[in-house]
């Protein structure tokens, strides 16, 4: 790792669609004057119109969007002391790809039952994802343990201020050398 990176540090949002990612990170970069980049960008168009037509996408199909990500999460972390990340992670290969060679970056799951999220989804206007692909996303989702110590718990249950100062929380005592 570059020294450019030890004082630096990013965290990726993760979740299933629908657990509010996207409004937490933009919530919390404007309270923490963090850089924000929501890794939905990076997909590349085929992506895109795969989900978009209600299907999920598989691991070949996300291979070069999370190396690419990986990528962004070093560049972004050599110029800025804090920076925000949104991905799903769903899969711990998924996070190890995000993770590798970067001891400054964590993950900050936002968690939440599958009736709170799809409540969530049927409100939505303008998003490619579809609801009915909240099943898959589940079946998917392979919920960080003790072993990845760089995970943080965030319960989305609460009101979306709430999650925002909870997760600004979390990130301060990260930075500040605290364990949370």
């Amino acid at each position: 790792m570059s020294d450019t990176q030890n004082q630096n540090y990013s965290f990726v949002l993760m979740g299933v669609s629908g657990s509010g990612k996207s409004a937490v990170a933009s919530g919390a970069a404007q309270q923490l004057n963090a850089a924000f980049l929501d890794g939905d960008f990076l997909h590349p168009k085929t992506n895109i119109l795969k989900m978009a037509s209600g299907h999920a996408l598989n691991d070949d199909d996300r291979q070069p969007w999370l190396s690419a990500l990986n990528q962004a999460i070093f560049a972004m972390q050599r110029t800025n002391n804090v920076s925000l990340i949104v991905c799903s992670a769903l899969k711990k290969k998924y996070r190890d790809i995000l993770r590798e060679d970067n001891k400054n970056l964590f993950f900050i799951y936002l968690k939440g039952d599958a009736a709170v999220i799809e409540e969530r989804l049927k409100a939505r206007k303008g998003h490619f994802f579809k609801p009915e692909m909240l099943k898959t996303q589940f079946a998917v989702l392979e919920e960080p343990n003790e072993a990845e110590a760089d995970v943080h718990v965030v319960d989305i249950r609460q009101s979306l201020e709430d999650v925002i100062g909870n997760t600004c929380s979390t990130i301060r005592q990260i930075v500040a050398g605290d364990k949370p």
